[in-house]
């Protein structure tokens, strides 16, 4: 039998102690209120505000839909315009005509040779009263968990007070995430963010075994 060095073994009990997790929703007018903020630095991050007319961080693809630069439809996320005044009608979103079916966001592991382990975005426009469905994937297509959301308003002219963030934390990694919305109409999303963050306990985990093989190597 193969035996297994301490920090394979301190690998995998590390990255199986830390559960896959739904975040939000959670109110969102600028970057700053992602709750992943803290990552947007850490070379390891994206957030796709759309304000260069398209969705084209590496890494991501959608399933339908398209960045609305134009129009009186648009519904960005409030601060992208610079200012926080609860109109989100100057900026970009990303919108798609048939909000039941809702737009999938795809992941490729080619970006950091991993899939994210955190991926979201923001929900900024949908129909008056429907329910919203965010649905995470890992990997291999299987569905990590399911949020919902009850806060669409009746504005559809940029109004920001209904904004609310969507994400999902997963070890092993998120291979897509499905935003959508009951009853007819279409939808708008806004500031896509993912990145393959190792968790602290992971960290802290990998670093003890690296410590206990170093130690151990210089016993020999």
């Amino acid at each position: 039998m193969k035996g297994y060095s301490l920090l394979s073994i301190v690998s995998l009990v590390a990255l199986s102690s830390v559960a896959s997790a739904q975040v939000g929703p959670t109110p969102y007018l600028q970057a700053s209120d992602s709750p992943w903020s803290s990552l947007f630095s850490n070379g390891q991050f994206y957030l796709d505000d759309l304000e260069d007319g398209f969705l084209n961080t590496p890494g991501v693809t959608a399933s339908v839909g398209s960045v609305l630069s134009t129009g009186n439809l648009r519904d960005s996320v409030d601060g992208d315009d610079g200012v926080i005044d609860g109109d989100g009608g100057d900026g970009n979103s990303f919108f798609h005509n048939n909000s039941v079916n809702g737009i999938r966001f795809t992941f490729s592991s080619g970006t950091y040779g991993t899939l994210p382990t955190h991926a979201g975005l923001v929900w900024t426009d949908g129909n008056s009263g429907g329910t919203i469905r965010f649905e995470a994937f890992d990997g291999a297509g299987v569905s990590l968990g399911v949020i919902t959301g009850n806060h669409a308003t009746g504005g559809v002219t940029g109004q920001t007070d209904e904004d609310r963030f969507y994400g999902w934390v997963n070890p092993g990694g998120i291979g897509s995430v499905l935003i959508s919305q009951s009853g007819a109409g279409g939808i708008e999303v806004d500031h896509i963010q993912y990145g393959a963050v190792p968790e602290p306990a992971t960290m802290t985990l990998l670093g003890l075994g690296v410590a206990a093989v170093a130690a151990r190597r210089r016993r020999k």
